[in-house]
C-alpha cells in the first residue's frame, strides 16, 4: 500500500533562505559594481541579469506577501526587493541542468561536467600527449 501527503510548508526551508542571502549578496556585489562603473564615467545600456535556479528564492524576490514564511531572512528581503524594484537587475530563470555554478558544488558526472566546463569557456592550455 502507498500513502501520500503534502501540507504547506509555513517557513522557509533553510536551503532556500540560504540560496536567498547568497542572492541578496549578489544584489550588493551588482550594486558596488554599478556604483564603480558609475564613477569610471562608463556607461551601460541595459541593467544586470542574475540568474537563479531556486523558484523559492525568486517567488520571494518577486512576492511581498511571504512575511511569515520569512522572518530569518526579512532585512534580505527588502534589500533584494528594492533593488529589483529599482530596475538595477533582472532576475532570471535558469535550470538547474544549465547552471555553471554547480561545476564547482557538486559531483558530476562527465558529460555534465564538460558541458558545464564548455559554458566557461574553459579550455586546457596543457593538452595530453
Amino acid at each position: 500500500m502507498l500513502s501520500w501527503r503534502t501540507k504547506k510548508q509555513s517557513i522557509v526551508s533553510r536551503s532556500s533562505e540560504a540560496e536567498y542571502r547568497a542572492l541578496e549578496t549578489t544584489c550588493c556585489e551588482v550594486q558596488w559594481l554599478s556604483y564603480l562603473i558609475e564613477d569610471l564615467y562608463l556607461v551601460t545600456s541595459n541593467n544586470a541579469s542574475l540568474f537563479c535556479d531556486s523558484q523559492s528564492a525568486r517567488h520571494i524576490a518577486h512576492n511581498n506577501s511571504f512575511h511569515e514564511r520569512t522572518k530569518l531572512i526579512d532585512i534580505d528581503c527588502h534589500v533584494v526587493r528594492e533593488k529589483l524594484k529599482q530596475g538595477l537587475f533582472q532576475l532570471l530563470p535558469i535550470s538547474s541542468e544549465n547552471q555553471p555554478a554547480d561545476l564547482l558544488t557538486k559531483a558530476l558526472d562527465k558529460e555534465r561536467f564538460h558541458k558545464l566546463l564548455s559554458k566557461l569557456d574553459v579550455c586546457n592550455i596543457h593538452p595530453p600527449a
